[in-house]
């Protein structure tokens, strides 16, 4: 897609201050490239869902979103002599090349991990090749890989040919589909992102409030686009088997607390302050925890909807964000609390009508629920004073037994 494009792309939906967008156009496109690894998007070993004909090395635009896809076959040299390979894309992709006609033999030769225009070979030295010699009368296995995560998408692979000096489409007299077929063609294949089924306990209710739960939006707060960069990097890493996953309440965890509790299990935290439903949601939809791997996340997610949402609408969004990461991480379990108390009766009145609909989402294996409230109240069933620092995050003592009362069910999870 253009430059102009993509910014636009972006601005749907950003309301923020002054200053952010700007901030966020500079840092969040390219951040976008910094996740897990994307080629496991490109599910070979199954059928594609989606299978075309090109009569060049290019394929269609505008195909759709969060997909990966693979074009490959032969590739047939008119001359004898040095060759370039390039490889433009949006999102990221790769091309390889095979010293023969067998696949096995393929080298990485070109790639690019951030979006181009189409046609343009030279935004990106890794876009070209070193030049390989190939023979006239042999064939030579070829193949892109490519990512599409959101907005315009497209794959191409060219050439520059002895005796010329630009780059051209490999045109289809040159290739042929793999594993056999006449030369003129070649097959571009496409797998879409699973999506998972609607999660048991959903709340029936349509969203009528002005603030939607269940629509990807980012944060609002200064700190948004840095703290969701870090955990783009935190994603790329992948080097966690345990996620929490939340807003201030979840990053608000003291680290040595949480290696206390949790350091067998390698934890990651990916709260955000600030956030709702929606901009978890966000987070998700733009990198973060693709294509990881963790055993279990510890979701605690919907207080800060409460002074924009209702109980059923914010259940709502908090539903929607667990079918996002089972459609995402479809091996991954989630441990799903119920949102704590804090000393707003009207914020608990409307998270308690909240927690009686999550509690409907334990499916008893791959999603469980988990009420550890009772454990902040006094024996009257009041918020206990010395478990919070205001009236809504918790202080080191509140942390402390929110590791306790779950160690016991997050070990059984873990196995």
């Amino acid at each position: 897609m253009t430059s102009t494009r993509k910014q636009a792309k972006l601005e749907t939906g950003i309301k923020a201050k002054s200053g952010l967008l700007a901030f966020a156009l500079s840092t969040l496109l390219p951040a976008q490239d910094v996740n897990g690894d994307w080629t496991r998007s490109i599910r070979s070993e199954s059928k594609p869902d989606k299978s075309s004909v090109l009569q060049s090395f290019a394929s269609s635009q505008e195909i759709g979103d969060r997909y990966g896809s693979r074009i490959h076959g032969f590739i047939y040299p008119e001359l004898t002599g040095e060759h370039v390979f390039g490889i433009t894309s949006d999102d990221q992709s790769k091309l390889f090349l095979s010293t023969d006609s067998d696949p096995k033999n393929k080298k990485l030769i070109a790639y690019t991990n951030e979006w181009t225009e189409v046609g343009k070979f030279n935004k990106y030295e890794t876009q070209r090749s070193k030049p390989v010699r190939l023979e006239r009368g042999r064939k030579y296995y070829i193949e892109t890989i490519h990512r599409e995560n959101s907005g315009g998408d497209h794959v191409s692979a060219g050439w520059i040919i002895p005796g010329k000096s630009t780059f051209r489409i490999i045109p289809g007299s040159n290739l042929s589909p793999f594993p056999t077929g006449s030369k003129g063609t070649i097959i571009h294949e496409v797998w879409s992102d699973p999506v998972a089924p609607p999660i048991k306990g959903t709340p029936p209710v349509t969203v009528t409030s002005s603030n939607d739960p269940t629509k990807p939006v980012p944060g609002g707060v200064r700190w948004f686009w840095n703290n969701h960069l870090s955990n783009l990097n935190k994603t790329k890493a992948n080097n966690f088997d345990l996620c929490f996953l939340g807003d201030s309440i979840t990053s608000g965890w003291p680290s040595d607390l949480m290696n206390t509790y949790f350091g067998k299990y390698k934890p990651a935290n990916f709260g955000i302050g600030g956030d709702r439903a929606e901009n978890v949601l966000f987070r998700l939809e733009n990198g973060e925890l693709q294509w990881t791997s963790p055993k279990v996340i510890v979701l605690l997610l919907g207080t800060n909807n409460s002074g924009m949402n209702n109980s059923g609408e914010i259940a709502l969004g908090v539903a929607t964000v667990i079918r996002k990461l089972r459609g995402m991480l479809p091996e991954t379990k989630i441990l799903l609390l119920a949102i704590f108390p804090s000393k707003d009766p009207g914020k608990d009145s409307k998270t308690g009508g909240a927690n009686t609909y999550l509690a409907k989402m334990d499916d008893g294996k791959m999603v469980r629920y988990l009420d550890i409230n009772a454990k902040f109240m006094d024996k009257d069933g009041k918020l206990r004073n010395d478990v919070m620092r205001d009236g809504v995050h918790l202080n080191r003592n509140g942390y402390a037994i929110w590791g306790e009362n779950i160690a016991k069910t997050l070990d059984k999870m873990m196995k």
